[in-house]
């Protein structure tokens, strides 16, 4: 299938419309502008966004700081939202009155958030002075008195291992110890010496570890200044808790502040188009792309406000983002190549064959009722519950799809939550095992399982050469696709009817025979088409035949559909063997839940990792390797990106 067809826009408009235009652009989500263009033979220059980006970020940053403060307080945890509740939807568009009132809800929020930090800070502070004065309550003397006009008082405080030596202060320096007291652990001291001795004093307290008292700097007795810093703190704690009432109040008001973060993230997003312009002193000028079937809404928009554009096919050469376009179940899958990469722009989009096969063998890998079940229950409760978008929400389709599909196959192959029921019958009611298989018990007949993921992906590499054949057809000729692509679906169709013919219906087993001459003979004829030298083309012919070694390796790479498929039944098999063994009893209960539970859960878990990747691998390979043209650029659209709500989605008008 082909990609979403691409437009090319250019557009100028007033310098006065230029806002107006940007708005428009992202409410409309489909417009892909190129960064800072300037059209041929102009000179023109950015425009200058930082400024304003800067005050949008700013903005941004306070909502947040007004969120957190808000979210934390009671009112707001007594509405708090569901874990998978879904984000509250949004009419596109501005909504000037409600965003007024957004912000002041959050300019109060953000002043109540910073008046009680500011009080944290306070409070941290008179409490710090509070420890530093508790020491010298019975000391007399104001703890700010640093001395006489003859003589100085210094006031610290030193490790209980430098106490001795403090005894030898008076014989060494003019100078007396008027005032000790142990607390903590620690030696408070208070020390007056003649200031001609100031200096060899402090040089040996320093040495004994001595310690300034901060509370030399305040300014009055210690019960003074305790009295003082514990009204500070009744009316730092009275303010904060007025403060942590009107947050209280106004945590009610939420999602307004929600709103208005929302309303500044979009803000930005207008911001993003406008830096994406170029502009002269009285207009702006813009490039990019739309999907064509959006060509008559953004023609609308653009007349709207007076621009003069136009809306042309792309040039040859130029690099054209890519837009997947499939049916609602093909979409699920888009994922998948977007992990890998896009198809480049004008190329075969694969996503719909691939999604098929992706399905098939996902289920032959996870092959299990019970699994299966389990899975696409929870994809379709998280689809209903949370309602997402864009790639999570194809995740969850594609997975829902896949567990459908791992319940078929179970039904087939006899997989319910591996061999539970035989386990129980066996070990519980006195029975015997059992298959419920519909078709063939991986376990016990894995050779079965062998040949059937082998042919799969025969089918799957036979589906990739049919895509091939079919973009040879659109992009050179018929021949070519016959060359290059019909030979070697006539050499897989030949060795599938050998194969078949050998096992079952030997008449087939001439015509799979004379299928592959067929393919063989073409390749050794066309492979060296290019080359004049009629012996460089039958060696150019005859080396293709090469590539069968690639193929067959391909081939035996699906073999890991049934690693997954046994490893997946195995490990449910030693679990369920494990939970029945102690059999019908209170302790055999007790461990048969523990097992069952655990067990099958770390089963799901991994396997359905494994499957995935080598899933996705399959396709990445084996598949993709056959035809597919990667490197296209992703359609990216301006639009509103906001955080905790969602806008409804557009109405598509074509």
């Amino acid at each position: 299938m082909p990609v979403t067809e691409m437009k090319r826009l250019r557009a100028i408009v007033g310098a006065g419309s230029c806002e107006e235009l940007a708005r428009r652009l992202v409410w409309l989500s489909c417009v892909d502008l190129d960064v800072s263009p300037e059209p041929p033979g102009a000179v023109l220059a950015p425009v200058d966004t930082a400024e304003r980006r800067r005050g949008i970020e700013n903005r941004i940053s306070q909502a947040t700081d007004a969120i957190d403060l808000l979210s934390s307080r009671s009112a707001a945890k007594a509405v708090k939202k569901k874990l998978f509740s879904p984000k509250p939807e949004l009419e596109r568009g501005d909504d000037p009155e409600r965003t007024d009132e957004a912000k002041q809800v959050t300019d109060r929020a953000s002043e109540l958030r910073g008046r009680m930090e500011e009080l944290r800070a306070e409070r941290a502070r008179v409490v710090g002075e509070v420890e530093s004065i508790l020491p010298w309550r019975e000391y007399d003397v104001p703890v700010s008195v640093s001395g006489t006009e003859t003589t100085d008082i210094i006031i610290g405080s030193v490790p209980p291992g430098s106490v001795s030596e403090l005894a030898g202060i008076p014989d060494s320096y003019n100078a007396e110890i008027i005032f000790e007291n142990d607390s903590d652990g620690v030696r408070y001291i208070s020390v007056i010496v003649h200031k001609s001795d100031t200096a060899a004093l402090l040089r040996f307290l320093t040495s004994v570890g001595f310690v300034r008292s901060p509370a030399a700097a305040l300014d009055g007795t210690a019960d003074s200044l305790l009295a003082e810093r514990k009204d500070a703190l009744h009316a730092i704690d009275d303010e904060d808790e007025r403060l942590s009432a009107e947050a209280d109040e106004l945590s009610a008001s939420l999602p307004l502040a929600e709103y208005y973060s929302d309303t500044e993230r979009t803000s930005l997003s207008y911001t993003d188009a406008v830096s994406r312009m170029t502009a002269t002193e009285s207009t702006r000028y813009l490039s990019g792309w739309i999907p064509a079937d959006a060509e008559a809404e953004v023609t609308a928009e653009l007349e709207a406000i007076g621009c003069a554009y136009e809306i042309t096919d792309p040039d040859d050469g130029e690099d054209v983002p890519v837009k997947l376009k499939n049916n609602k179940f093909a979409e699920s899958f888009e994922p998948v190549v977007e992990l890998y990469s896009l198809p480049k722009y004008g190329t075969y989009d694969p996503t719909f064959v691939m999604s098929i096969f992706y399905m098939i063998l996902f289920g032959l890998m996870f092959a299990d009722f019970g699994y299966g079940l389990i899975v696409s229950a929870v994809c379709v409760l998280g689809l209903v519950l949370m309602k997402p978008r864009g790639t999570l929400r194809k995740f969850l389709r594609m997975f829902a799809i896949c567990g459908i599909s791992s319940m078929f196959f179970g039904v087939l192959l006899g997989g319910y939550f591996g061999d539970l029921p035989s386990k129980m019958s066996a070990n519980f009611f006195g029975g015997s095992e059992f298959s419920l298989a519909i078709w063939f018990d991986p376990i016990n007949d894995p050779m079965t399982f062998l040949i059937v993921s082998l042919a799969v992906g025969a089918l799957h590499l036979v589906g990739a050469l049919c895509v091939k054949f079919y973009v040879l057809c659109k992009t050179k000729t018929l021949l070519d696709a016959i060359f290059d692509a019909g030979s070697w679906i006539l050499v897989f169709l030949g060795g599938g009817c050998a194969a078949v013919g050998v096992a079952a219906f030997p008449p087939l087993t001439t015509v799979g025979i004379v299928l592959v001459v067929i393919g063989y003979a073409i390749l050794i004829a066309t492979q060296g088409r290019a080359e004049k030298n009629i012996f460089l083309r039958i060696g150019k012919g005859l080396k293709s035949l090469y590539d069968t070694i690639s193929y067959v390796s391909d081939l035996l790479s699906y073999s890991r559909v049934l690693s997954l498929g046994l490893a997946s039944a195995v490990i449910g098999s030693v679990f369920n063997l494990l939970g029945t063994l102690a059999g019908p009893n209170f302790f055999g209960l007790i461990l048969f839940v523990i097992a069952v539970l655990l067990g099958h859960t770390l089963n799901i878990a991994i396997n359905l990792l494994g499957t995935f990747v080598h899933t996705s691998r399959l396709q990445y390979i084996e598949f993709f390797g056959k035809f597919y043209e990667s490197g296209g650029r992703a359609f990216v659209p301006l639009e509103p990106k906001p955080k905790y709500y969602v806008y409804k989605e557009k109405v598509k008008t074509a």
